[in-house]
C-alpha cells in the first residue's frame, strides 16, 4: 500500500491518470475498471489530453463500469454517458470491449449476476481506478463483508448495481482517490484506523493499492 499526497485535486488527479495509463502503456490488452464521481473528473481529462495527443491507444483494452445506476423506461445508462463524455467518446473503443452492468428494475438480480461471471471470466482486474464518497463508501459499498459480489441495492427510483469488495480487493492495482475537506473524516479512517468492515480499511490489505489524496483530504491524518 503507498499513500501519495499532492497539494490540489488537479494535481491529485494527474497522478491517477498517469498510473492508470502506466497500465495501458505496459500492456494494451489490460483490464480495467472505472468508476464516476466528479473528484476523478480531472483524471479523465488528463487520459483524454494524452490519448488526444497519441500517447494512449485504447483499441485492445477491456474496460469494466464498476456501478451503473438502475435503467428506467426509456433505457438510460446514466452513468455510462458521463464516462462516455468526460474520455471514452474520445477514444478508439468499441461498445464490445466496454462492459456496463446493465438492468431495468426487474432483472437486476440475473444482470448482476451475469456482469460478476464476465468479470472474472476476463481474469479480473489489472488495475482499477475509484473515487471515496463523503460517507466513507465505495462504488456504493458500505460494507466490506456485506455483499462481496456484484449485486443490486435498490431505493426510490435511483437502484444501482454495483461491483462488490472482492472484485476491487482482488485487482491487481486499485488506484483510490480522496478530494477535499469533506472526505477527510473517511481517510483517517481509513488509513489510520484498524482494519474494520469499512471498504476503505479494507483496501489496506492490497499491497498494490495506491490512495491518492490532495492536502484538503489529509488533513486530519
Amino acid at each position: 500500500m503507498s499513500v501519495l499526497i499532492y497539494r490540489d485535486a488537479q494535481t491529485a488527479g494527474m497522478c491517477a491518470a498517469t498510473l492508470l495509463a502506466g497500465h495501458l502503456l505496459r500492456d494494451p490488452k489490460c483490464v480495467i475498471g472505472v468508476d464516476y464521481h466528479e473528484t476523478l473528473v480531472p483524471a479523465y481529462e488528463m487520459l483524454k489530453s494524452m490519448t488526444d495527443n497519441g500517447l494512449l491507444n485504447w483499441s485492445e483494452t477491456r474496460i469494466y463500469q464498476l456501478f451503473e445506476f438502475l435503467a428506467d423506461e426509456s433505457g438510460e445508462q446514466r452513468i455510462a454517458n458521463l464516462l462516455g463524455k468526460v474520455l471514452f467518446s474520445h477514444t478508439d473503443i468499441t461498445v464490445s470491449q466496454y462492459a456496463v452492468p446493465f438492468a431495468m428494475e426487474a432483472d437486476g438480480t440475473s444482470a448482476a449476476e451475469a456482469f460478476e461471471q464476465r468479470v472474472l471470466n476476463d481474469g479480473g482486474l489489472d488495475a482499477c481506478l475509484l473515487a471515496v464518497r463523503q460517507d466513507g463508501s465505495l462504488l456504493m459499498n458500505r460494507s466490506a463483508s456485506e455483499h462481496p459480489y456484484t449485486h443490486v441495492v435498490s431505493g426510490d427510483g435511483n437502484g444501482f448495481i454495483t461491483v462488490g469488495l472482492t472484485a476491487v480487493m482482488q485487482a491487481k492495482h486499485p488506484i483510490v482517490v480522496a478530494i477535499g475537506k469533506e472526505s477527510a473524516e473517511a481517510v483517517k479512517s481509513m488509513l489510520s484506523g484498524s482494519i474494520s468492515e469499512s471498504p476503505l480499511s479494507a483496501l489496506k490489505l492490497n499491497p498494490k493499492a495506491t490512495f491518492i489524496l490532495d492536502e484538503e483530504a489529509a488533513s486530519l491524518l
